[in-house]
């Protein structure tokens, strides 16, 4: 019974409650600990002053490093049902729509399992200076293509799909592009106003909210949780069908 339902949900097959319910929580408790129990094992770490990746990277911290490669490993792994199901659900969705509308949505799921590659390829290679250019890579496929992908299966219930509602369309534009429009907020400001990118901040009495860490751990969060909002927003079968 439970090898059937695993099987099941590997294959997109699980309902959006076993999702919600069962699958995502288990995925966030895991991997929040293990990101969790990277950061105590850092000395003096702090949202606002250090990346996400330093939690990752063995000489700064070379006795927790090991848990936050685990974590990203777990989140490569566990991520792959939801992506699946939403996949399955968006297919569905656009079955009777223009060829247009079914092309954004395969972009969006071959996007979504780059995501999964680039999860694995974070995990497995931590960031140090040798292997800086993999890291990155690796950032830019694990990040860039979740935001891609709500990008493109954001633009079809909007456009193509009646059953979204209005309400459920706000909430969702809202938890996926928030944090985008304040990272090029704050960062293009500090950009403007004193030339600075990136961790070059010089003028440490402006405020908190101006730091590059910060917003990337937002970013982060705006991530899980817009994938989280876009797997409960899609309707269930039973709504399409009637």
């Amino acid at each position: 019974m439970v090898r059937e339902s695993l099987i099941s949900a590997w294959k997109g097959e699980a309902g959006k409650t076993y999702q919600l319910a069962f699958w995502l929580p288990v995925l966030w408790v895991l991997w929040g600990a293990c990101f969790a129990w990277a950061a105590h094992c850092y000395h003096g770490y702090q949202i606002s002053d250090h990346d996400i990746s330093d939690l990752g990277n063995p000489a700064k911290n070379p006795k927790g490093w090991w848990y936050w490669s685990l974590g990203m490993g777990i989140a490569a792994f566990m991520i792959f049902p939801p992506i699946a199901f939403a996949s399955r659900r968006m297919e569905e969705l656009t079955s009777r729509h223009t060829r247009r509308g079914k092309r954004l949505v395969s972009i969006g799921t071959i996007c979504m399992r780059c995501a999964c590659f680039g999860m694995a390829g974070l995990a497995l290679v931590p960031q140090n200076h040798n292997l800086d250019i993999i890291h990155v890579i690796s950032g830019v496929f694990a990040f860039g293509g979740v935001y891609v992908t709500l990008l493109f299966f954001w633009s079809v219930p909007l456009f193509k799909v009646q059953e979204m509602s209005v309400a459920r369309l706000v909430l969702f534009t809202v938890s996926a592009w928030w944090a985008v429009v304040g990272f090029l907020t704050t960062q293009g400001y500090r950009f403007f106003a004193y030339g600075e990118v990136g961790h070059a901040l010089k003028h440490r009495r402006e405020s908190v909210f101006l730091r590059f860490s910060l917003w990337e751990w937002m970013l982060f969060v705006a991530l899980t949780t817009s994938f989280a909002i876009l797997v409960a927003l899609l309707p269930s079968k039973s709504e399409t069908d009637a």
